[in-house]
């Protein structure tokens, strides 16, 4: 039912095991896929199986030389599945060949985050783009080190990114795809090692708690077609209800749900000082703005629902004007087009765009963009979220406008000084309108 047309997704590891299952159902949605793995001969047979959308280079994904080449000759992509990794060594610390240890860091960290870096300012410059990091279970448990250390690192990497990206419209998903027979698993479960120092694996098999390649390659489709953006920076697992996780997505980030915690015994006054200087660091910059109106809530949402309106109140006393009729497809998943320019200067252009994902009598909720803003300080495309409640007071209306994140301070100001001119635009639309 997912739609991927259009989309170029690039999977590492896509040669066998889960990238090839990955690749598939990415290509059975619509998507153009290509796929990234050390053996030749596995990326042919994997591009068999698919088709004329495939394609495929042999690369190393630790090497950066040619990770970048490679990235450079692609082009733009919608979709990175960061999936190649390695297991080995298993065993105690104290007895592992450190250079094997180093190299499952090299293989599962490194070779993400070249990956990443490979694509992530093009994406950022887009406005566009998502990356699913394949991790597992960030717990501690004896004689996988160097497994479970670095798919923890990929974890807190991924959450540092998504912190860094959600303002440019990026999503990047941490993905514990479960346990699937492949030739990873295969080795965990029959080598030497394996059944000597892990022997615990072979029950996950023995009762029936393994999964089908097909159910972790659903959820790489479904975080694709981008429904489940929102989720942004957290861990997830095929045994989630995502649905369910976005509408519970504010108790998720009251909680830090889904993300690495330490949990101290007690916390000092001085641990909570400094635990409020870093999430004040990391904390988005909001907008709230409120405004009574003197007409029923009904009124109010025609005024932002209505192109006719809405060409009247947005440029009303400003030194603006439209370069054509606001654009508007009032509906769940409708979207708006915005474009003025300055009435001195024709080539200083505002073009606001976005989709609506609430149209109720009592709120409306749509995403805001902006591809050009010509005002000091706010150099850099935009993405946020407005939400605008109507909250019935009687005869009057109090209505409350929110922004979800705006990328520094200038823009924060901007958009206040904007909203209220606009806001008292409306009100002097809907005086004369009576």
């Amino acid at each position: 039912m997912i739609d991927l047309k259009g989309q170029v997704a690039v999977i590492t590891g896509g040669g066998r095991g889960l990238g090839r299952a990955f690749a598939q159902s990415l290509s059975a949605a619509g998507a153009s896929v290509i796929l990234l793995a050390r053996s030749k001969q596995e990326l042919d047979q994997t591009v068999a199986l698919i088709g004329a959308t495939a394609r495929a280079f042999s690369v190393d994904v630790t090497d950066a030389a040619r990770v970048t080449a490679v990235f450079r000759e692609i082009g733009p992509i919608d979709l990175l599945v960061n999936n190649a990794g390695i297991v080995q060594p298993i065993g105690p610390f104290a007895e592992n060949d450190f250079n094997q240890w180093w190299r499952a860091m090299e293989a599962n960290v490194r070779g993400a985050m070249l990956c990443t870096h490979a694509v992530i300012a093009e994406m950022i410059e887009r406005r566009c783009g998502r990356i699913i990091n394949l991790v597992t279970g960030a717990f501690a448990a004896p004689n996988l080190s160097a497994y479970l250390t670095s798919k923890t690192a990929l974890v807190r990497a991924t959450e540092c990114i998504a912190a860094e990206t959600k303002r440019y419209g990026l999503a990047v998903f941490s993905f514990a795809p479960g346990t699937v027979r492949t030739e990873m698993s295969t080795y965990s479960l029959t080598s030497p090692e394996g059944r000597r120092w892990i022997p615990w694996f072979r029950r996950i098999f023995d009762e029936g708690l393994d999964l089908p390649a097909e159910k972790p390659a659903a959820v790489v489709v479904a975080l694709a077609s981008g429904k489940y953006d929102a989720l942004t920076g957290l861990y997830l697992t095929p045994f989630d209800d995502l649905d369910a996780m976005l509408a519970d997505k504010a108790r998720i980030e009251q909680e830090k749900l889904h993300t690495l915690q330490i949990r101290p015994r007690g916390v000092s006054a001085a641990a909570i000082a400094i635990a409020s200087i870093r999430a004040a660091s990391a904390a988005p910059l909001r907008l709230r703005l409120e405004k009574n109106f003197q007409v029923p809530p009904e009124e109010l949402y025609r005024a932002w629902t209505d192109p006719a309106a809405i060409s009247k109140w947005f440029i009303d006393s400003a030194a603006v004007h439209w370069l054509h009729r606001p654009l508007v497809d009032a509906r769940c998943g409708g979207h708006f087009e915005w474009v003025v320019a300055r009435d001195e200067n024709k080539s200083e252009i505002f073009h606001f765009y976005g989709e609506y994902h609430v149209l109720a009598p009592d709120k409306i909720t749509f995403s805001w963009k902006w591809k050009a803003l010509p005002i000091e300080g706010v150099d850099l495309p935009g993405n946020t979220n407005v939400t605008v409640k109507l909250v019935s007071e009687g005869n009057a209306t109090k209505l409350i406008l929110t922004h979800s994140e705006l990328p520094g301070e200038a823009a924060r100001a901007a958009h206040e000084k904007g909203w209220n001119r606009c806001l008292d635009g409306i009100a002097d639309l809907l005086r004369r309108n009576r």
